[in-house]
């Protein structure tokens, strides 16, 4: 079961349609931007999928694995891999401590907020983005910053 949008403002629960699925699969790019953007996942039934698969703690705990190895080749230098884009070794360097507190918090056992977990997952695979862009008008600090404090949101 899961949460989809429902009639007059409810929120109702239902089972996801294939067609649902297909979109959350196929789509995930623009559900990552909205679920980043602040789009609640109760906002469709394909945004509810996409953030259920965001939070999941494999997923999570996959993130924070590539966090810790971007942080660990921008130390030691990376390892040569034919057609990979590498990050940028200085703004790595930069952000760690925004980084190490990202992953620590990815892998956290608490609940986390999907609009966190996707501007977490866009920071790892947005080549245009402040990871892999030394031009990109945020920087690496910044966007690390702002995944962790929407990683959880509500007070503590």
């Amino acid at each position: 079961m899961l949460l989809a949008g429902g009639v007059d403002g409810l929120v109702v629960v239902q089972r996801p349609r294939v067609r649902d699925r297909l979109v959350a699969r196929l789509r995930r790019r623009p559900l990552d931007r909205a679920l980043a953007g602040g789009t609640p996942p109760e906002a469709s039934a394909a945004l509810a999928l996409r953030a259920q698969r965001l939070t999941e703690p494999d997923q999570r705990s996959s993130m924070a694995g590539s966090l810790r190895r971007v942080m660990r080749e921008a130390q030691e230098g990376p390892r040569p891999t034919l057609g990979r884009i590498m990050p940028s070794r200085a703004r790595v360097k930069a952000a760690r401590e925004e980084l190490t507190r990202l992953a620590e918090t990815l892998e956290d056992p608490g609940p986390v907020a999907a609009g966190g977990a996707a501007q977490a997952w866009i920071l790892l695979t947005d080549g245009t983005g402040p990871l892999y862009n030394p031009a990109s008008r945020i920087t690496l600090r910044a966007g690390a910053a702002r995944a962790l404090r929407e990683l959880r949101p509500w007070p503590s």
